[in-house]
Parts: C-alpha cells; structure tokens; sequence
C-alpha cells in the first residue's frame, strides 16, 4: 500500500501519470463505462460526484481514494471519471501537451 499526501497533492502525480496513459484512480472498465454508455445527470448525481469530490480531498491514500471511487454510485462515479477527463484535456492543452 502507498500512502500519499491528500488528493490535490496527488493530483500533479495522477495528471502525470494520465497524460501517459496510466490512470490510478480508477479502471478501464469504468472509463469505458463513463464514456461508452449515456449519462443522464440529474441534481442528485451532481450532489454525488461533488460529495465524491469532497470525500477524495480528505483522502491520504491512493489506494483509499481508489476505493472511495470504487464504492461511490455509479452514476457520481462515471460523472466524475468525465469531469477528470475533461480537467486532464484542458490541463494538457493549457502545457501544450497529448493525452492518451
């Protein structure tokens, strides 16, 4: 187990490793998920991705944050996956970088 500091300070880490294909914080499988199937957002889906956002900045522990994620609704857990993916293409647009 690799215990690291709270979410935004393992953000640089985990936007790092993304721009290179490797996403730590959660599976194939659930990104294929969030971009693969529809997503109808409703305001409860919203307060469960922000209360996910919430619980992750708390989070000292990947592996935690991992399983945080993991055990959230699907529906905050895809609704989050979109907005990483979305802050990850704007961060590597904005440092003139290619995401995978």
């Amino acid at each position: 187990m690799v215990t690291m500091r709270p979410m935004w300070s393992t953000l640089g880490y985990c936007l790092d490793q993304s721009l290179r294909g490797h996403h730590h914080l959660f599976g194939e499988e659930l990104v294929r998920r969030s971009f693969g199937e529809p997503l109808e957002v409703g305001p409860e889906d919203v307060a469960g991705a922000r209360e996910l956002l919430e619980r992750l900045r708390a989070e000292e522990d990947l592996d935690a944050q991992r399983r945080r994620i993991s055990s959230a609704p699907d529906p905050a857990q895809r609704l989050f996956v979109r907005i990483y993916f979305d802050y990850l293409a704007g961060f590597a647009r904005r440092s003139g970088l290619d995401a995978h």
